[in-house]
């Protein structure tokens, strides 16, 4: 129906007009909306790029938790005050073994010593040939780490005196290297291995000194003038004095405490670098330790046995010139190859023999370990049993004798799920809020987290990050 007002104006084409102007209207600010839309794009793209916080990871080789969650008797205000103000571990389930090359490994890998290919300290050598090697090169490790990954993602990386990487992708490097003496000399064979090559002459140059052999403090030293001088986002150090210690004269002896408390004024060394940057505020502080410690006694070589059963023979020289079955110590714990892994009937013979020593208890054997145990741990793949010792044992390479005294006061290499060998890790800094205690964690968990901070991609088969507090605004 059309109706007319009283000018005779339809009222129909009012409707009409209104009509055109809504839609004009609404395309007008549909329009309006666009521009805004593409200047925030265009804000985006203009603005610098946000920096990726700072992180400097510190091992305290053998450092228990109860050093930091229980009251003295060490002194230890920095790793007091980077947990009160951040958050930190109970204990953290290390791997097997829980020895120092595979656990660094794992620490920047966030997988097991089956995945990474670390598998323990020292190179399984039956023949002897290799003059006592380690795992010393990071081209052995078969994952991404920490430092190759930082610098897909386009990060500078630093470590000092970190296992395993002799070669490492690190843009500023002085590595872990074991197989030297204390004579001077070698401090050349380090020199040449640093990254780039010149390292410590610079470092030299600037009015430091590089002293033979090194211990804590110096390496702290050269850690603090890497990152004054050069700021790399993401640096690893590894302080060793406290292990040494440990193993000597005992985990609770005087020189342990001693040591303990030398690593505690190290990291401050680290802290004061970082507030005198003015990088307090952008830097993560991650405090970790590979594994614990306990005390030892007893070591148990079941070389010894295995020569006793025909399945191990040694020339004059008590050299290795045959074997069925060899015995690789890890310490606490330990692994069982055979010369023929498919061969049932010597899986066997070599059950029984472990068995009848399990059987024993002067022999001190917690465990033996199956192959699918091992599997289950993430150990040596190439292993075929395992032992886990009790508490006060050892375990040794040798031929023999089958017991005898332990040649340190205290040790590691258990099973990772005892709570003596659970390792540390006190965490502080924008990314980790002030959580307080994390509870029990895992070794695998703390790479994934780090990672997660600085945008990195591990190995798919990395563990998952831990669950952190909200990071600080």
């Amino acid at each position: 129906m059309v109706m007319l007002t009283p000018d005779g104006v339809k009222l129909e084409g009012v409707r009409v007009n209104a009509h055109r102007t809504g839609v004009r209207r609404h395309y007008v600010m549909s329009f309006v909306r666009l521009l805004a839309a593409l200047a925030m794009v265009a804000m985006v793209a203009c603005a610098p790029p946000q920096e990726p916080p700072y992180v400097i990871v510190i091992s305290i080789d053998g450092l228990k938790p109860s050093v930091y969650t229980q009251p003295g008797p060490a002194k230890i205000p920095t790793l007091r005050s980077l947990a009160s103000g951040g958050a930190w571990a109970d204990g953290v389930i290390g791997v097997t073994p829980t020895n120092t090359y595979p656990s660094h490994t794992t620490l920047i890998t966030g997988v097991p010593p089956a995945v990474h290919g670390i598998f323990d300290n020292r190179i399984l050598d039956i023949d002897d040939t290799s003059g006592g090697s380690w795992y010393w090169y990071a081209r052995d490790i078969k994952v991404p780490t920490l430092l190759s990954a930082a610098n897909v993602a386009g990060h500078s990386t630093a470590a000092v005196n970190w296992p395993v990487t002799v070669d490492a992708p690190a843009d500023y490097l002085v590595p872990e290297f074991g197989g030297v003496y204390a004579h001077p000399i070698w401090a050349n064979l380090v020199r040449a291995l640093t990254h780039p090559i010149g390292l410590l002459d610079t470092y030299e140059a600037a009015g430091n000194r590089v002293p033979w052999p090194m211990n804590d403090a110096d390496y702290m030293s050269v850690a603090t003038w890497v990152f004054r001088t050069y700021r790399p986002h993401l640096m690893l150090v590894h302080l060793f004095d406290v292990d040494d210690r440990e193993h000597v004269p005992g985990p609770d002896a005087p020189e342990a405490l001693a040591a303990i408390e030398n690593a505690d004024a190290q990291v401050k060394r680290m802290v004061d670098a970082v507030d005198a940057a003015g990088l307090r505020s952008r830097t993560n502080i991650v405090v970790v330790s590979d594994h614990g410690f306990q005390a030892t006694e007893q070591e148990l070589r079941p070389n010894f046995a295995f020569k006793e059963a025909g399945l191990l023979e040694e020339d004059d020289y008590g050299r290795i010139r045959r074997w069925d079955a060899y015995f690789q110590t890890a310490g606490g714990s330990g692994f069982v190859m055979l010369s023929r892994p498919d061969d049932e009937l010597l899986r066997g013979r070599v059950a029984k023999v472990l068995n009848d020593l399990a059987a024993n208890p002067a022999n001190g054997i917690e465990t033996i370990w199956t192959q699918s145990d091992l599997q289950t741990m993430g150990a040596d793949p190439r292993a075929v049993f395992g032992i886990d010792m009790k508490d006060g044992f050892y375990t040794g390479a040798w031929h023999e004798p089958l017991l005898t005294r332990a040649g340190s006061r205290g040790g590691h290499g258990f099973a990772p799920t005892r709570t003596a060998m659970h390792a540390s890790l006190v965490m502080n800094g924008p990314n980790v809020g002030a959580g307080g205690s994390l509870g029990v964690v895992r070794m695998t968990q703390i790479a994934p987290t780090i990672a997660s901070w600085i945008g990195a991609s591990l190995a798919q088969g990395a563990d998952a990050a831990l669950a952190l507090p909200a990071a600080r605004p």
